[in-house]
């Protein structure tokens, strides 16, 4: 009887220290990946990315471009990952981000402290401000000639939250897209449009015979950053990868690329 106890008690001790050597490799195995995971080397990242000139379009041939995109580009080449476009529209896109169905959302998202408690950020890498259009034969020289006068403006954009803030006693018109509001400057229809800067200097990049011109100055910067899910462990090699290509003038050469304003003095971030 002695020896059917001592022999069980031998397995016994014996199923116990394995279990606690299997354990332990368990955990072992758990840190390594957790530390692996703060970093997307070698991993093939889905990248969410909203139209929106000239952070990232489509040319004339279908192909798509971009400051967004080039950014995007050089920062998986520094970090070492590969990427996967997704293009949608901006409201599904920060859902998607939100949820984690995509890993960056890119296309000039901009950095409000609303969208900071559903999304992480990185450090800004542009600053976007606003800047005041109006026809070439216009008599109007700054933003401060614009109250009482008729804007238009794209529904919904921080330039129409702007607007209606700053000209309480002007006509706003609202439309779906920006480029109806150039057209209505162009018609004269409209004394002014206010939009984006970046979008300002594509469109008149794009439409060098247009009938409008930039008046005053550069206002209400905005951060730009890429979203990530929230509290996502990603974000610090990022912001590193982005210092490194602002360092090296990367960055800048990308904003003399796809956001050259020469009129009206220029549009300069901070």
């Amino acid at each position: 009887m002695n020896k059917t106890i001592k022999k069980w008690f031998l397995m016994l001790v014996s199923i116990v220290t394995l279990s606690i050597l299997a354990t332990g490799c368990g955990s072992s195995a758990s840190n390594t990946a957790s530390t692996q995971d703060t970093s997307l080397k070698g991993k093939k990242v889905l990248v969410g990315i909203g139209t929106y000139a000239p952070f990232f379009y489509q040319d004339a041939n279908g192909k798509n471009i971009g400051f967004d995109l080039d950014l995007i580009d050089a920062i998986s080449k520094k970090v070492g990952f590969t990427y996967e476009l997704k293009v949608m529209e901006f409201d599904p896109l920060f859902i998607s981000v939100q949820g984690g169905q995509v890993n960056i959302a890119a296309g000039q998202v901009c950095i409000t402290e609303e969208r900071k408690k559903k999304m992480s950020f990185t450090a800004p890498y542009y600053y976007a401000g606003l800047r005041a259009v109006v026809r070439k034969d216009s008599t109007i020289t700054s933003q401060d000639e614009l109250h009482g006068k008729k804007i238009a403006v794209e529904k919904g954009a921080a330039a129409h939250a702007y607007t209606s803030k700053t000209y309480p006693d002007s006509e706003i018109i609202a439309f779906p897209q920006q480029s109806a509001a150039y057209m209505e400057v162009e018609k004269g229809t409209a004394n002014a449009t206010i939009y984006d800067t970046p979008n300002v200097a594509y469109y008149l990049k794009t439409h060098p015979d247009s009938q409008i011109k930039v008046v005053g100055t550069e206002v209400e910067k905005v951060p730009c950053g890429f979203a990530f899910p929230k509290d996502s462990k990603y974000v610090a090699e990022i912001d590193k990868a982005l210092k490194e290509l602002q360092d090296d003038g990367t960055i800048d050469a990308l904003q003399k690329k796809w956001i050259n304003l020469d009129v009206s003095g220029g549009a300069k971030t901070p």
